[in-house]
């Protein structure tokens, strides 16, 4: 008896402390959220990783949550008390709180949307909006009975709310597919305007230099001309993106620009253009205008104009409010007021106010211009993308999956198949962008008429690695490697033929030069394990199943091999066997006879290691070029939120060096 009722004080005691402090419980969360999004938002753009990109989904799907929770909680409490600020007991709710979630519900500049299917619910955001400025004016409405002395200071709050929240629904609804595909038709035209005084012929023997003098970017500062040539670039990336097609002398220009830079400043080029189109899809960071300055001025100004007002009020009435509610709401508005100003900051850094700065061609602009890089400049800040790649060997993760038996958290979400990151160095990317420019000598504009193998761009587009493979007279060995149906048959088998080949040379010859044709390897076999929608479509998840399954079932062997403790190519009999044994989806025997011709291009050919080390690079930097060619756009602009992939700065090099089927030739 006496427990029961030791339970019911108990339990009495906890619903009264929870009814007294549930809305001071939410309204810190709701900030906290806030905060998170705003610092770590952003940062998806230029990071890659597991951890980072779940604090951003968990932190984004609960901010409107929590935030709306608040919004109904606070709906229910003010007014309930019918004290004024005259009497002992002090129980009023500040009116603001509830604008203030309104605000909240507007969420930072720095994400907007999550995926891309979150701005195709903008019309659902509309009636969100709707429903809870309604909820907020009801809240507000109901504390004008309970005689709140500061009632005014919910005013400015309002309107900052409903333009915050406003803002977000407009920037979701211009970057939903629809609207998107719409403003695209004004970019064409200004493309046409631009490029409609050009002839093709003109085109043809046009260099860099003219071509940026025609184009008006003469008077531009030199360390800002990447900025407008990046503009270009995402121009025509709009028009690409929304399954539009390019004219002829949209992509001779911008492959003019390219032929005359360096591998690692066409990179740069894509990095900003990539930037771009991020901050057009998922925040509301994007070209500076009167409108945005205006609206930004205002939300300001109402910030700072209630602060003043609740301190004032403060000193005249402090009697008015608990102390706890009076701490509240100086975080509240201080915080408001400090998102606001990381907001104006954030943008003055970022690439849409430097390509403003800079296109104003005067020497006030150009010198702020100068100012602002050199101050990024000192604190490291030009990272635009993760610059990494993801690593999965296929052959490495099955072995060790084996000797551990502890669970991680990565496995239950079924993301424990990156097993490191690798930088993609400058040499990588003059080994993709030169095989890019050669791909593009063999595909000639001028001529108009269907020329196998030297006119025809689908032909060109289709390599994957028997260009390379034909070119060092190796078709008959070894071409049918590549000339599956399936083109992840291929990707399977190559990747563990360079695997093999790897640990035999390791155990031969110490550590040959192969990092950039393993870490390409690797790549590609991530793309297939944990992004297949960025590869053509196939069986891939099939092979890759199955092939783990049979690695599994020699593993010993393997790890003899993959050790080094092997000193022959008769141990691998046993496995050469399996032809037969598991049907035609696993590839590791396949992978294991490559691996064979491979080796014997040495031993029987007479080749140098360094010779076989650069064809097997090349056919992989081929078989990325395929892939690349052969992924929708829609894809390629969900992999940004997760630091951008190699794949996207392949695919947009292509298109922008005329190397895509949606570049018109005629």
């Amino acid at each position: 008896m006496k427990s029961n009722m030791g339970i019911h004080k108990v339990s009495e005691t906890v619903e009264r402390l929870w009814n007294g402090w549930e809305l001071r419980m939410v309204m810190l969360p709701s900030l906290f959220l806030q905060i998170v999004l705003i610092i770590f938002g952003r940062r998806r753009k230029y990071t890659a990783g597991f951890w980072l990109g779940t604090l951003v989904w968990l932190a984004y799907l609960s901010a409107d949550w929590v935030a709306t929770f608040s919004l109904g909680i606070l709906a229910q409490k003010l007014g309930d008390s019918e004290t004024n600020c005259i009497n002992s007991n002090r129980g009023l709710i500040p009116a603001f709180w509830a604008p203030v979630l309104l605000v909240h519900l507007g969420g930072p500049d720095t994400i907007t949307a999550y995926s891309m299917e979150d701005n195709e619910l903008w019309l659902r955001h509309l009636l969100v909006l709707g429903s809870q400025v309604a909820v907020a004016f009801y809240a507000f409405s109901r504390s004008w009975w309970s005689k709140d002395p500061l009632l005014f200071v919910a005013i400015p709050i309002f309107v900052a709310g409903i333009i915050k929240y406003g803002e977000r629904n407009l920037v979701l609804r211009s970057a939903s597919s629809e609207q998107f595909r719409s403003s695209v038709y004004s970019e064409m035209n200004e493309l046409r305007r631009k490029f409609g005084e050009f002839s093709n012929s003109e085109l043809f023997g046009m260099t860099a230099e003219r071509l940026t003098e025609r184009l008006g970017l003469r008077d531009i500062i030199p360390e800002a001309k990447f900025l407008h040539e990046a503009k270009l670039f995402f121009q025509m990336f709009r028009v690409l993106f929304a399954d539009l097609v390019l004219a002829d002398s949209n992509h001779l220009a911008t492959h003019i620009i390219l032929i005359d830079k360096k591998a690692t400043e066409a990179f740069k080029l894509i990095e900003v253009e990539m930037g771009f189109m991020y901050d057009v899809l998922y925040t509301k960071v994007t070209r500076v205008c009167s409108s945005r300055i205006i609206f930004r001025a205002i939300s300001f100004l109402c910030f700072v104009s209630a602060l003043l007002a609740f301190s004032l009020g403060m000193s005249r009435n402090n009697h008015a409010y608990l102390t706890t509610e009076i701490t509240i709401s100086y975080f509240l508005l201080v915080g408001a007021i400090i998102f606001e100003i990381y907001s104006v900051v954030l943008v003055l850094f970022s690439d849409w106010a430097m390509l403003w700065l800079s296109g104003q061609k005067k020497p006030f602009f150009n010198s702020v211009y100068q100012t602002i890089s050199r101050f990024l400049s000192f604190l490291h800040s030009d990272k635009r993308w993760a610059r990494s790649m993801a690593q999965h060997n296929l052959i490495k993760s099955q072995l060790s999956e084996n000797s551990l038996t502890c669970i991680s958290l990565k496995k239950l979400l079924g993301k424990s198949h990156i097993l490191s990151w690798e930088d993609i160095s400058d040499d990588l990317k003059h080994l993709i962008f030169q095989h890019l420019l050669d791909k593009r000598t063999r595909y000639s504009y001028q001529m108009r008429y269907h020329d196998p193998g030297k006119n025809d761009l689908h032909e060109i587009l289709s390599e994957r690695g028997d260009q390379v493979i034909g070119r060092e007279g190796c078709l008959e060995k070894i071409g049918g490697s590549v000339k599956s149906s399936d083109f992840n048959d291929s990707l399977l088998t190559w990747h563990i033929a360079t695997d093999i080949c790897y640990h035999d040379d390791v155990r031969k010859k110490g550590h040959p030069d192969t990092k950039m044709s393993i870490s390409l390897s690797n790549y590609m076999v991530y793309l297939l394990r944990d992004c297949p929608f960025l590869l053509p479509r196939g069986i891939g998840k099939e092979r890759y199943t199955q092939t783990c399954s049979d690695v599994n079932k020699h593993s010993e062997l393997l790890r003899n091999i993959t050790s080094g403790r092997n000193n022959s190519w008769d141990s691998y009999n046993t496995i050469l066997q399996l032809e037969d044994s598991s049907g035609k989806v696993s590839v590791l025997c396949a992978g294991f006879k490559l691996a064979k011709s491979l080796q014997s291009l040495e031993t029987q050919d007479g080749w140098e290691n360094k010779r076989k080390w650069e064809m097997i690079s090349q056919v992989w930097v081929e078989m990325l070029t395929y892939a690349a060619s052969h992924c929708g756009w829609k894809e390629h602009a969900q992999a940004l939120t997760r630091g951008g992939e190699l794949l996207t700065h392949v695919c947009l090099l292509m298109a922008h060096l005329g190397l895509s089927e949606q570049c018109l030739t005629n």
